[in-house]
Parts: structure tokens; sequence; C-alpha cells
């Protein structure tokens, strides 16, 4: 910015703060001649009130000379002009008015209330007696010293603006180098960003629009790279922000040396980089760049201590086949980055017409089950749970389904993530646990002895602060007990559990809810880890179940669930039991239920009551 330039600017702002100040002094000096007026007429009420209990005796006897001398007191209040004394039937009994004052109450009594004028304000009010009025005061009040006053206050103000105006004049010059270089300064700044003195997103969707409009107009091709650090709030977690700065600091550099001179790197956001590689002639280049890239950022990063290890997901979109504007190349290389992530990350991703479809379609099913939950279109089904000796019915299950209006049933493989993701499951929780609350009170009304019903809660839903109350809550709604329900908890939640978690599945364990730890044998939760967990079920999950009887391994594995399962309390449920022989099988092994399409099908509330009633 020039100096000419920059003397304008401050010309004009310097008018610009001098109107300011001038509006605002104007609205201070009506803000103070309305409180100023305010307290004049309390002023002159509180005489009025005064007089009228003063006056009140000569008023109804008669006593005009009293009732004279009375009104005669307010001469000693200088803003007094006028007062009068009117009888119940509106004739005037006593007045009083200062002297080279304008008589302007008559002989008959005016209307209560305030008449506001630019010299004067009138006040008229009744005399009362044990709540009778037995006649009126009418004063009026000059506003001479109310003017005075504001000319006062106008005055000061005035002075003060100057003062501030003349020394913002002269700070103003003292500024104007410094303004010049801190101009300078913005401008660095509104394409840099401050920590890895890479390019910001401003910078980067600038030069990501000119790459665009290029390949609008010439052949050839470029591509944009969406990279997301793995982990990278473990790092600050660990080392703290500081060092988590100084770990971007080096991914920017490390990224940069990684790439051609030509290829544009920025930072877009907390742990996501972008990169346009320009003039790519083919994908197979782009994927070897790629791959360079993981490998890169697979390296140990020094703190200056422990080394701290990341990854990077990297979402690809191909320019212009994928992507001809911004908006589209921002959203296919985010969706591409996304789908790594979900692969295991530390990997790459290009995006395709696959992921897109995916990415409308749960858009679909997001607006569609926005309007599930509103319309009523979700239902629970039941899946018996047999005792593997009696073969009686010890358990229920309790499995969301919605019956779309167009689409038919929606699998909840497709609805249940999709929730999860817009950030619908406590909802969708929510409307499952009334459903599951009303039909168990209905069953027990039609005289069954209802089983403990298995509700599953997501671990979203567990991090939820008041989860417990949540439950505790739709139960005391239908008058049931916490035994009535059990909660499911997937395995992945007691894993490296987060403090929230730990303390949300205890507290609910101490309200007397039960906890079933589902899935169990799909990760790595050991089985001594389970003598500090807060449940009484334990679920072992399909995918081991699938393998027996004839796999010796998964036969082993299952016995040995079962015993250490026992040997620490726990109720063994087997999940995904499709034979006879499976079934068989478990129940030999000791496990206490099963569960699966050989022991019975998930049904509607009704077909439960004809299972409790055959059982």
């Amino acid at each position: 910015m020039t100096e000419t330039r920059l003397r304008n600017y401050w010309r004009l702002s310097l008018l610009s703060t001098g109107s300011a100040l001038l509006m605002a002094l104007l609205l201070l000096l009506g803000d103070h001649g309305f409180r100023e007026r305010e307290e004049l007429v309390n002023n002159v009420a509180t005489q009025a009130r005064l007089l009228a209990a003063n006056v009140t005796a000569a008023v109804v006897f008669e006593d005009g000379r009293t009732a004279t001398e009375i009104i005669g007191t307010v001469e000693s209040s200088p803003m007094i002009l006028e007062a009068a004394i009117y009888r119940v039937d509106g004739s005037l009994m006593a007045r009083f008015q200062r002297l080279n004052a304008e008589v302007q109450f008559g002989e008959r009594a005016p209307p209560y209330g305030h008449i506001y004028s630019f010299d004067d304000i009138k006040l008229v009010t009744p005399v009362e007696l044990e709540g009778r009025t037995v006649g009126s005061i009418a004063l009026r009040a000059s506003m001479d010293d109310l003017y005075a006053e504001l000319g006062r206050v106008f005055v000061s103000m005035l002075l003060i603006l100057a003062t501030s105006a003349a020394l913002g004049s002269y700070v103003s010059r003292k500024m104007r180098l410094q303004m010049v270089e801190a101009d300078n300064e913005i401008e660095r700044m509104a394409l840099y960003d401050g920590v890895t003195g890479l390019a910001n997103r401003h910078a980067f969707e600038l030069s990501l629009t000119q790459t665009l409009q290029r390949h609008a107009r010439d052949k050839g091709g470029s591509a944009l790279l969406f990279i997301d650090v793995d982990d990278f709030k473990k790092v600050n977690d660990l080392f703290g922000h500081q060092v988590g700065d100084q770990v971007l600091k080096a991914i920017g550099d490390r990224l940069t040396k990684t790439l051609r001179g030509a290829d544009i790197v920025a930072r877009v956001g907390g742990d996501e980089f972008a990169v346009i590689l320009t003039n790519t002639p083919s994908p197979e280049d782009v994927e070897s760049v790629a791959e360079n890239l993981v490998r890169a950022g697979a390296e140990p990063f020094d703190t200056g201590g422990v080394p701290a290890h990341i990854g990077f997901s990297i979402g690809i979109c191909m320019i212009p086949q994928d992507a001809a504007d911004l908006e589209s190349a921002l959203r296919s290389a985010d969706l591409a980055m996304y789908h790594a992530k979900q692969a295991g990350k530390n990997t790459h991703q290009f995006f395709s017409a696959k992921i897109g479809n995916k990415a409308r379609r749960d858009l679909d099913i997001e607006a569609g089950l926005r309007q599930a939950l509103e319309h009523d279109e979700l239902y629970v089904v039941y899946q018996p749970q047999r005792s593997s000796r009696s073969g009686r019915i010890e358990g229920l299950e309790a499995l969301v389904r919605w019956r779309h209006p167009e689409r038919g049933i929606v699998s909840p493989l497709e609805f249940i993530p999709v929730a999860e993701e817009a950030g619908l499951i406590r909802d969708l929780g929510r409307v499952v646990l009334d459903h599951v609350c009303r039909d168990i009170v209905e069953l027990r009304g039609s005289g069954h002895v209802v089983p403990p019903v298995a509700v599953n809660v997501s671990a979203r839903q567990v991090v939820q602060e008041d989860i417990g109350d949540e439950i505790l809550a739709a139960l005391n709604k239908y008058g049931l007990k916490p035994e009535a329900i059990k909660i499911e908890l997937g395995e992945s939640v007691f894993i490296n559990q987060p403090a929230a978690h730990a303390q949300a599945i205890g507290d609910l364990a101490k309200r007397g809810i039960q906890i079933a730890i589902d899935d169990f044998g799909s990760g790595n939760l050991s089985l001594d880890h389970l003598r500090h967990l807060p449940a009484s079920v334990l679920k072992i999950d399909i995918r081991v179940i699938r393998n027996l009887p004839d796999n010796a391994e998964a036969l082993a594995l299952v016995k040995g669930i079962i015993a250490i399962g026992h040997a620490v309390g726990l109720s063994l449920v087997a999940e995904g039991v499709e034979s006879a022989m499976q079934a068989e099988c478990l129940k030999e092994a000791g496990c206490d239920l099963l569960q699966g399409y050989h022991i019975g099908l998930p049904v509607r509330k009704q077909d439960v009551q004809l299972l409790l009633e055959l059982d």
C-alpha cells in the first residue's frame, strides 16, 4: 500500500471514526436527556403524592385556606411553575402560580396523566381517601434545568471528541510506517500457513481454480491429492501441541522434498494437507508419487525424545477426468481420502464412480433416515436366545429394521453406518429403546414372562454424558426395572477404553443395567482383560462360530472362551448358530445360550408372543 493510499485511508478512517463518535455522542446525549426527563417526571410525581397526602383532609372538609397554604409550599421547588387543587366535581379549589409564569390550568380539572411539551411537563394525579377519589392535583414543571444540564453535557462531550480527534490524528501519523509493514505481513499471512510455511487453504484454492481453468482450455491433466495425517491426535495428546506443530512443520518439509518443484503443497486444515501435481501424464505416475508420499509418512518423526509414528491416508482426484470445477474436485478428493482411511489408513485411493455413487447413496439414506425417524418408519424385531440345555427362550435381542416407503426394507448394514457418520445414531438408539420398552410392557400385559431384551448401543452413544440417565428415563417411562434389558457393546468399545467409555460403562453397571460384550473374538480384547470389565454376558462372535464343528482350532478357541468366561462369572451366548451340529457342539462345550437362524429367526412382537406361549 503506497504512502498516498495510506494517507487517504487514514483520512477516511478518521472521518469515519469522527462520524461514529459524533453519532455516539448524539446517542449518549439522547439517552442522558431521556434519563434526566424520567428523573424530572419522578420528582414531580413524588411532589404530587406528598401534596395529595397532605391536602386530603382540606379537600374533604372544603378547607380552601388550608388547601391554599399547602399548595403554596411548592414555591420552594424552583422547577414547579404552576400547581392546582381540584374538588371531586372537577372545580378549582386552590392554585399556585410562580411569578411571571403563564396560567395553563383552568377552572376545571384536566384529565389524569402526563403531558409533555418542549417547555414543560404537566402531571395530574388523584387525591384519594381510603381508596376513594376525593379530588385531584395538577402540577406543571419547567424543562429549563434539564436543557441546561444537557447543554453542559454536550459541551463536555464536544471537548472530549475534539481531544480524541486531535490525538487520533497525531497517533495516525506515527502508525503509517507500521501499517505499511503490517500490510505486507497480512498479505503474506493471507496466502501462507503460519505453522508450516506452506500455502494455506485460500492460496491452495486459488491455485486449484487456475489449474482447473487451464485444463478447461488446454489438453493435459493434473492431479489433486488430499492427505490426512493418521493418528496425529495421538501426537498432540502424548507430546503436546508445541511438539505437534513441530511435527506438522516436518511433515510439510518432507512433502516438499518428496515432490517436484513445480508441484503445489498446502496445509488446508488441522492435520490435512493438499497437493496439486501439475501436468501429470498418467494415473500410473500419480500412483507412484502417492506411494512415495505414503512411504515418506511412514518414516518416524523426531520429537526430541520418543519418535512419533504417523501415516498418510491419501485421496486422489484426477483433473479434469474426475472434476471440472473447484467444488467437485474438493469433494472427490475428500471422498477418496475417506475411503483410504476406511481401507486401513497409511494408503492411497483414487476417486471412482463407485465412490461417488456410494456417497450419493449415503446422502439419500441419510435424508431418508431423517424422515424415517420423524414418520415412525422404523420398527424392531426380536431374535430369541435359547438355553443350550433346556431349549427354552431365556433372552431376546432387539434388532432395528427400516421399511422405506419406496425402496422397501433397507439393510441395517447400510443405514446404521450412515446414522453413525451423520450423528443420527443417538436418535436411532432412543427410538429403538422406546420400542423395546413399550413391547416388553405389552407382552407382560398379555400374561407372559419376558426374558431380558438385549439392546445394541454404539461407541458414539456410550460417550454421551447422559447415556445412563437416558436409558433409565426410558425404563421409568414404562415402569420397568433395569433388569428388563441388557446393553450390548461391541468388543471394540472395551479395547484401550478411553476414560469417557470406561466411566460411562461403569456408570451403567452401577445403575443395575446388565452389560454384554458383543462380537467377542473379532478384535484384540484379551481373555485376561475380562476380569476387569463390568460385564455379565459374553457373546462369541459369529466369525468364530462359523467354523464349527469341523475346525479343530475354532473349537479349541470356543472352549477356551467359554471356560474362561465362566471362570470370571460371565454368561456365554453364541451368535450365528445356523445348524444342529453347531448347536450340539456348543452345548457340549458348555455355552449357556444359543442364537442364530437355526435357533430362531428375528420376528415382530406379535410373533414373540406366540413363541413365548409355545415355550
